[in-house]
């Protein structure tokens, strides 16, 4: 999920398949005999499965951005490890392994 379908979700703007699944739990809920808890219903319906959706795609988003960060941290864990690695050599270290060229 890009930015751009995040922030349609964010501002109340579903996908057509949300809708979809909105509009056949209202339908199942006008079957009621009630008026007021029909429409009631209709809106509870509505707003949860929105809220599912958003908290969804909320996930998604935090689960992508954690992958980045850890991806980051561990190029940056390498790029340091190696850096020590080099910095161990001493001068009688690159002695020895100029002397060994002449054995």
């Amino acid at each position: 999920m890009n930015h751009k379908e995040f922030f349609d979700v964010l501002v109340g703007n579903p996908p057509p398949q949300i809708e979809l699944e909105i509009e056949i739990r209202k339908r199942e809920v006008r079957d009621m005999p009630n008026a007021v808890m029909e429409e009631i219903c209709c809106e509870l319906i509505k707003e949860t499965k929105l809220q599912d959706f958003l908290i969804m795609a909320a996930m998604q988003r935090i689960t992508e951005t954690e992958t980045k960060l850890l991806r980051v941290e561990m190029a940056l864990h390498h790029h340091t490890k190696n850096l020590r690695q080099k910095k161990k050599l001493t001068l009688i270290d690159r002695f020895k392994a100029m002397l060994s060229v002449f054995r």
